[in-house]
Formats: C-alpha cells, sequence, structure tokens
C-alpha cells in the first residue's frame, strides 16, 4: 500500500524520456546560477582591488682568481652558493634592509565607501615625521580632515580621542608627536578630504616589513647562468617598482659588505686562534709524557689485550665446571626419586664428555643391568621372593653408591669453581682499573693529536684563504631594471568570469542531475509502459486541462469537439475492445488528487453521449466529490441508501446531461468500510443494473485504504489512474500488489494531466481525435465554469442558512 507520496527512488539507469522531462523543466537553474555567479564576478572584480607586479633580473656572479693560483675553489664557496643567495634574497633580514632604504616612516591612505587605498607617492598630501614621542602611536591611524580653514589631524590615545590643528607646512607638534602636513595641489587635497576618509600611520620596520614581504617574489630562472627573478606584488604599481629595486640594491651591498667583514674577522680569528694554540699544544704534549712516566704505562693497549685473553679462559673453565656441578646435580635429584631401568638409562648420555664420565658411567651401567634383571625375574617370580629381595637390596646399595661418588666429585669440582673465581676476581680487577688508565692516556693522547690537527689546518687555511680572497671580486649585478607596470596581474578578468561561469553551470547541472537520479513522477504513457506490470492494459491518456477547476467538473458535454472529448472517446472505444458488454466500470487511483473523479465524469459523459443510460456512483465516503462537481446537496446518497435511511429514487440525481445521472456519496459515515462489503450495496448495483446500461463506480482510492479494492475486483472493467507530473513511479508497486494480493484479472490504466501532445494521448488503442477546440467551445466552457462557481456558492449561502 502506498504510503507516502514523495517516496525516494534513485533512477541507476538512463531514461532519454526523464531526461527530456528534466531538460524541459529545470533548464533554468544552470541559467539562474550562471546568471548569479556571473553577477557575483562583476561585483567581485567591481570592489576588488587589482593588484600589480614589477620584475627584475640579477645575476649573480662571482669571480675566484685564487682558483687560478692554487687549483682550488674558493675557500669560502659551497656547492649551493645560488640556492643559498636565494634564500637571502628572500629573508625578512634583507627586505628590513630594502624597507628602510625606502624611507616609509609614514603610510598614506584614503579610505572610500567600501575600499581603501594606500597613497603611495601619488596622494593629495604628505607627512613629513620628525619626532614620535608616543611609540603606542605606531600603526594606529591618524585622520587628516580640513573643516574649510584649517587641517585637523585626530587620533585615539590613552582612552580618549586628540586633535590637533594646524595649515599646511606648519608643524603639528603636541606631547605625542611632531610632523609637518604638506601638499602640492591644496585644491586637491580639500576636495578628497570631502569625498574620501583620509589618514597616515606612523610605522616601524619590522612590522611594516612583516605585513609588505607577503607581496615579494623571488623565483630562480637559470643555475647555469646563476640568475634569478626578483619581484614585487602589491596594490600600487610604483610601490612595487621600487620595493623590487631596493631589494636587489639592498642583496648587492649586503652582499658585498658582508663578505668584506667576514674575510676581515676570519683571517683575525684564525691568527688569535694560532697563537693559543702553539702553547696549547706544547702544553698537551708534556702532561702526554708525565702520565706515561708515573703509571709506568708505555703501550696501553698490549696490556688489555692480555688481560682480556686470561680473563676469558678462566671464565670458559668456570663454565665448565658449574655445567658439570649442574650434570652432578640433576642425576643426584633423579636417582633420589626411586628411578626406573629406562630412567636410569637416560642419565647415561648425560655423562657424555664430563670429567666424571668414567667414574659414575659404570655403576649406572651396572645399575641399570640390575634393574633389567630384575624386570627379567618378576616374569617367573613375585615381589615377594627371596631371590626379588635380594636384587632389590643390591639396587638400592649401587644407587646409595653412586649417590656417595656424586657426593664426592661434587665437593672436588666445587673447590675448584673457589680456585677460578678468585683467579677470575683478581683478573678483573686488573682489567677494570685498566680503562681508567687507558682512558686518560687516550684523553691526553687526543688532546695532543687535536690541537696538532687544528693547528696544521689553521695554518693552511689562512694561506689558503688570504690568496683566495686576494683574488675573489664580486661582481653581481642587475640585467634587467623593474619598471612600473600599470597593467594588473590580478585579479583575472577572464578567468574570474570563466570560473563562476563554470561553476555556476557545474552547480546547475548538478541540480538537473540530482532531480534526474531522485525523479520519481509519472509523465508520460511511455513512461507507465515502462513499470506496470505486463498485464496491466493502458486504456490512453486524457489531455491536462488548461483551466483552473475548484473541483472536478463535466467538461466533454460543453465542449464535445476538444482534445479532452475526444481523448474520452478513444478511451471509450478501448473499452468496447476489451468487453463488449461491460454494465460495470470501477475507477480508482492511489491518493487523492490524481484525478479520478475528473476521469469518472468525464468518461461518464461520453458514454452517455453515445447513447447509453449512465449512472455515476460516488463511493468516495472518506473525501466524496461528486455533488461538488455537480454543484448539489451531499443529503441523500449511497451511505444513506444502503443502511437504508434513504430510498433510491431520493439518491438518484436525474437528467444532469442526457442518458446521465448520478449519486452522491452520501453523509460520511463512521464505517465505510463495512457499507461497501455489506450485501446490501451489491443488491442496490444489481438493482441499478437492471436500470441503467453502464453503472460507474467513483471508488476510493487504493493505495491508502482498502475500502474498493472489491468492487474492483467485481466490477466489469477496473480503471486505475495515475496523474502525469504528479503521480510518483512507486504508485505501480500498488497495481502489482493488486495482480498478486488481490487475484485481480486485469486491470486497465489511464494517465491523467497529460500534456497536449497528440503522440501521447493516442498513443495507444484504436482511438482518434483533431485535437481542435473552437473559440466559441472555450468561451462557453469558461460562462459555464463561471455560472457553476456561482451557484456553488449560492447554495453554500443557502445550506448555511
Amino acid at each position: 500500500m502506498v504510503s507516502q507520496q514523495n517516496s525516494f527512488v534513485i533512477n541507476k539507469s538512463y531514461d532519454s524520456s526523464i531526461f527530456r522531462t528534466i531538460v524541459r523543466r529545470f533548464w533554468w537553474w544552470p541559467v539562474l546560477f550562471i546568471g548569479l555567479l556571473a553577477l557575483g564576478a562583476f561585483f567581485y572584480l567591481r570592489y576588488t582591488k587589482p593588484v600589480y607586479e614589477s620584475n627584475l633580473i640579477l645575476q649573480l656572479s662571482n669571480e675566484d682568481n685564487g682558483r687560478e693560483v692554487l687549483d682550488i675553489e674558493k675557500i669560502g664557496s659551497k656547492n649551493d652558493d645560488y640556492y643559498s643567495q636565494i634564500e637571502l634574497v628572500r629573508s625578512q633580514l634583507l627586505f628590513e634592509h630594502a624597507v628602510s632604504s625606502l624611507n616609509l616612516n609614514v603610510s598614506l591612505f584614503s579610505r572610500g565607501e567600501i575600499l581603501t587605498e594606500e597613497k603611495y607617492k601619488s596622494s593629495s598630501f604628505n607627512v613629513l615625521p620628525y619626532v614620535l614621542k608616543d611609540s603606542t602611536l605606531v600603526n594606529q591611524e591618524i585622520g587628516v580632515t580640513y573643516d574649510g580653514a584649517t587641517v585637523v589631524l585626530s587620533y585615539f590615545s590613552g582612552g580618549k580621542t586628540k586633535t590637533v590643528k594646524g595649515q599646511l607646512g606648519d608643524h603639528f607638534e603636541n606631547d605625542d608627536f611632531d610632523v609637518v602636513v604638506k601638499s602640492v595641489t591644496p585644491e586637491i587635497f580639500v576636495d578628497e578630504s570631502a569625498s574620501n576618509e583620509l589618514y597616515f600611520t606612523f610605522n616601524a620596520i619590522g612590522p611594516l616589513s612583516g605585513r609588505l614581504i607577503s607581496g615579494l617574489i623571488v623565483e630562480p630562472i637559470d643555475e647555469a647562468a646563476q640568475t634569478l627573478k626578483i619581484g614585487y606584488r602589491g596594490h600600487n604599481a610604483e610601490m612595487c617598482r621600487d620595493v623590487s629595486m631596493a631589494v636587489a640594491n639592498a642583496f648587492l651591498t649586503y652582499s658585498d659588505e658582508t663578505k668584506k667583514r667576514g674575510s676581515e674577522n676570519i683571517l683575525k680569528f684564525i691568527n688569535n686562534q694560532l697563537d693559543s694554540l702553539s702553547g696549547e699544544l706544547k702544553k698537551s704534549k708534556d702532561s702526554l709524557m708525565d702520565y706515561q712516566r708515573s703509571e709506568n704505562l708505555p703501550d696501553p693497549e698490549s696490556v688489555s689485550v692480555s688481560l682480556k685473553t686470561n680473563v676469558d679462559a678462566l671464565q670458559e673453565q668456570l663454565f665448565q665446571l658449574e655445567d658439570e656441578l649442574s650434570t652432578l646435580e640433576s642425576i643426584n635429584q633423579k636417582l633420589s626419586e626411586s628411578p626406573n631401568r629406562l630412567e636410569v638409562y637416560r642419565l647415561l648420555p648425560e655423562l657424555l664428555g664430563k670429567s666424571f664420565e668414567v667414574s659414575i658411567a659404570s655403576h649406572i651401567e651396572l645399575l641399570h643391568q640390575m634393574m633389567e634383571e630384575k624386570e627379567d625375574l618378576l616374569f617367573r617370580l613375585t615381589d615377594e621372593s627371596a631371590e626379588i629381595k635380594r636384587l632389590d637390596k643390591r639396587i638400592q646399595e649401587k644407587i646409595k653408591l653412586i649417590m656417595r661418588s656424586i657426593s664426592a666429585i661434587e665437593s672436588r669440582l666445587m673447590a675448584k669453581v673457589k680456585v677460578l673465581r678468585s683467579k677470575l676476581m683478581s683478573l678483573e680487577g686488573e682489567y677494570v682499573n685498566l680503562p681508567e688508565k687507558k682512558m686518560e692516556f687516550n684523553r691526553l693522547k687526543n688532546i695532543q693529536d687535536l690541537n696538532e690537527k687544528y693547528f696544521q689546518l689553521l695554518t693552511e687555511k689562512k694561506v689558503l684563504y688570504a690568496i683566495s680572497d686576494a683574488g675573489y671580486a664580486s661582481n653581481n649585478r642587475i640585467l634587467t631594471k623593474s619598471e612600473v607596470n600599470l597593467r594588473p596581474v590580478a585579479p583575472n578578468r577572464n578567468l574570474i568570469y570563466g570560473s563562476f561561469i563554470f561553476f555556476g553551470l557545474l552547480i546547475g547541472l548538478a541540480i538537473m542531475f540530482v532531480k534526474y537520479i531522485t525523479f520519481n513522477e509519472i509523465n508520460q504513457l511511455e513512461d507507465l509502459e515502462s513499470i506496470l506490470p505486463s498485464k496491466a492494459t493502458i486504456l490512453g491518456g486524457v489531455p491536462l486541462f488548461q483551466y483552473s477547476l475548484e473541483y472536478s467538473q463535466l467538461i466533454v458535454t460543453e465542449a464535445p469537439k476538444s482534445i479532452m472529448a475526444e481523448s474520452m472517446r478513444k478511451i471509450r472505444v478501448n473499452l468496447s475492445y476489451i468487453k463488449p458488454d461491460f454494465k460495470t466500470i470501477a475507477i480508482s487511483s492511489s491518493i487523492s488528487g490524481e484525478g479520478k473523479t475528473f476521469v469518472a465524469l468525464n468518461l461518464a459523459g461520453i458514454i452517455s453521449m453515445s447513447g447509453k443510460k449512465t449512472i455515476i456512483i460516488d463511493l468516495d465516503m472518506r473525501k466524496p466529490k461528486i455533488h461538488l462537481g455537480f454543484g448539489v446537496q451531499n443529503v441523500h446518497g449511497m451511505s444513506g441508501l444502503i443502511i437504508g435511511q434513504s430510498t433510491l429514487e431520493q439518491c438518484i440525481h436525474k437528467n444532469v446531461s442526457e442518458n446521465l445521472d448520478f449519486i452522491t456519496a452520501g453523509p460520511i459515515p463512521p464505517n465505510p468500510s463495512e457499507l461497501l462489503l455489506s450485501e446490501q450495496f451489491t443488491s442496490i448495483i444489481n438493482e441499478l443494473k437492471e436500470i441503467y446500461d453502464v453503472i460507474i463506480i467513483d471508488n476510493p482510492p487504493v493505495g491508502l485504504v482498502s475500502d474498493g479494492v472489491k468492487i474492483l475486483t467485481d466490477a466489469d472493467i477496473p480503471i486505475y489512474v495515475f496523474k502525469s507530473h504528479y503521480s510518483k513511479r512507486n504508485f505501480a508497486l500498488r497495481v502489482k500488489e493488486l495482480f498478486e494480493m488481490q487475484q485481480l484479472s486485469s486491470l486497465n490504466v489511464i494517465l491523467n494531466g497529460v500534456l497536449k501532445d497528440k503522440k501521447s494521448i493516442y498513443g495507444y488503442g484504436y482511438g482518434y481525435g483533431s485535437g481542435y477546440v473552437d473559440q466559441e467551445e472555450n468561451t462557453k466552457f469558461k460562462e459555464k465554469n463561471f455560472l457553476v462557481k456561482w451557484f456553488k456558492k449560492w447554495t453554500k449561502r443557502n445550506g448555511n442558512n
């Protein structure tokens, strides 16, 4: 049963009809987002500051003439010198030097309604800072206004707003600062101060360079040619030129000064180190000789090897003795536990290779033989026999003898272990003390070697560095100077517009794609054909009525030549092919709103126009609509007729059209299901069959309730109505249930609300139609529709009264 109209589905395969529907209905989404994002791109470009860029090319060229003399590379050079120079150009240190050279102690700004522009060398006024007495004013805005007679500087300090007034060219001096405000063109300054908010800030080199360094560009060009690009990006083209040139000049100056200062410092350091090392070297040699004499230690390495060899030999002997003691203890323990013959036999392999093997093994073999002899005697004697007892006594005596031998051997081995450990401790003591002497010897030796090596290295480096430095010259140079580039590099208008439009198209297409994969509507008869069970018969489609109706109404009798009437005739013809002698037609749908009442009214009208006496019965007792369509009161109807409160004559409304009568649903009962399943209802239908040629039943929706399922089953022609662009595809599951669970032998389907496409409406069956509605019929129907609405309102007012 259909419980939700908007059940969620996913379309996993391509369907051209759904694709066409989505394109036709939602084509405006991409257009809308393209337009919105294009508008957003316009405002983005309108209120985004342009970014300018100026570049220059710098070549790193260091001539090393000393290499030709010594046949070596320059002493102070490195393999990655090219990239280290690039990192130097990028550094905060060098950038601060560059910013300092530009005299940016004060920055001038002009703030408009949206954007704020830094006026670098293009301001209508200029500020000359003489003294900044309060350092807290750094980076704080100081407003500049003209009140018609004087220039006013205003700022916030110490929790209050302060002002200083004066004329252009005068000193503005107070307890916080002393500055001079000038203007080359006072008229422009007055106009600009009136239209924009002017202000300036005092700058500190550190924070200012930290703010500006983000625009610095340093890129390698050709490592072989030692060239690199230095550029700067910012919102002022002239500042970009000046900053890039300042960085290049700062590098050239810093490189030369660093090289000169570094050479002097290195040579001075080498001389100082050589002076101190000569005394240290003599002192280290004397210390080593004195230590060797006092400790009688000519060569600590040979003494260490001898001691280690002796210790290793004693440890090996000690290990063997401890292993033999462990074996004796194991044998003694097993013999004390009254072993059997097999356990005694297994003791023999443990004696192999031991020093006591000869003395113990013979006794254990003899013990094993006696136990074996006992086992043989037990086959013919009992444990209580005298011979067995004598043998047991001999066995016990042998075990005691072996254990006494083991005890004697253990005592002898323990004495040896004690002696070995004593010798080992003595040697280890000597060995432990040896590293201390050796370490002291090595320490003194290392100091001497290090001093000798360091002294020799510094002597060589002094000679080499002096020669190399004398032949080294820095020849870094600017190959191309930066110029003021008034063409912005960002934002890229074409890229911005293209990106925004692309994302607008992408979003719109994404929405259409989501609409496609979640599309769950039935639009055309082809959709029904693809999803309905094969047993279902499609009668045709009913075109979408172009006028808005408050309630379902009879249309075909008022416009017999319209597409609506022709489509109904087609359905009428198709009904005659299904069952020529049909008497009852039951019409239902999945949910309310799919147009089953509209189809029932107009199908009844078109059948009555063929000369058959027809009656419409409204059985949708929960939500009756037939009486609204005909504009009558719902006083006497099927609910009262079934329970006997009304007569058939009272309930039938006659001659609403030629050969067409109808019965309303009557007052809404509490138990419509029981009424429709009663025998009285069946007898009423049988009685109507005697009076009328065709009975058309407007069933309740079977997707929500099951009242009308039996009526569909009993009807000669059951009809199921879907509505284009309203019914969901999963409603077809209800049709499948009607076949499988309700044993419905046949079901006929009509698609209501189809767009006026002849192929969609007439694609099935054998009907025909002109698809023409003349102006007279349209006007006639409008007048009829107006009269019906007026009549409904009038009857409601009278009914309420």
